[in-house]
């Protein structure tokens, strides 16, 4: 909640601070004959107007030029994706290429050879101590 509100905080100085830049309102500042301060504040909204405007406009134009990149660069699929193959076998060689793909079916099997159980181990002999 601290986070948001800072972030709002911040939002509101930005504001301010770029809409004195850009000269969208002026404070003028002046005493009373009995001493209290006047603040006056002087809005351009046509100025603001504008600005916004411009500033709208050239966003767009910058979204807009990233889009077209973005659409030239991935071409569009002349068929739809529901029409394409799916994988084909390819064909295979007599010769025996560990590289190459081999179906189930040309797979020799291994010969399986007995292996003998391991031999039963002895007992632990404990030597007693001196």
């Amino acid at each position: 909640m601290r986070n948001f509100l800072a972030l709002i905080g911040f939002l509101v100085v930005g504001f301010v601070g770029l809409g004195w830049y850009m000269g969208w309102y002026k404070l003028s500042f002046s005493q009373h004959p009995d001493g209290q301060l006047q603040i006056t504040t002087n809005v351009n909204t046509q100025k603001v107007t504008e600005d916004s405007a411009a500033f709208f406009h050239k966003a767009a134009a910058v979204v807009g030029g990233h889009l077209e990149k973005a659409a030239r660069q991935t071409p569009i699929p002349p068929e739809a994706p529901g029409n394409t193959p799916g994988p084909q076998n390819r064909p295979h060689s007599s010769d025996f290429n560990p590289l190459s793909a081999t179906t189930p079916s040309t797979i020799e099997p291994a010969p399986h050879a007995t292996v003998p159980p391991p031999p039963p181990r002895e007992p632990i002999r404990l030597i007693a101590p001196k």
